[in-house]
């Protein structure tokens, strides 16, 4: 999948996660909520890494490819030169 929101980033799902628990932290700043953050986010971050590595042996250069073009969880703010 590299095209909708998948053209622009690789994983959004993980990165909506990640700004719904900045939300989180925003709007009920708890204990809580500062200790789960970086556990969350390494925890997701880990699984994406985890991901890929399966992605690369599937589809090999292809995918290669695609991740040099396209950041893992937040959209490139410049157009790319590529």
């Amino acid at each position: 999948m590299t095209d909708g929101v998948y053209r622009y980033i690789r994983h959004p799902q993980y990165a909506g996660l990640f700004l719904i628990m900045v939300g989180w932290l925003i709007h009920w700043p708890t204990l809580l909520t500062l200790v789960l953050f970086p556990i969350l986010v390494a925890v997701y971050a880990r699984l994406a890494l985890s991901e890929e590595k399966s992605l690369e042996q599937r589809f090999g250069e292809k995918y290669n490819s695609y991740k040099a073009q396209t950041p893992r969880f937040f959209p490139r703010l410049t157009k790319s030169r590529v």
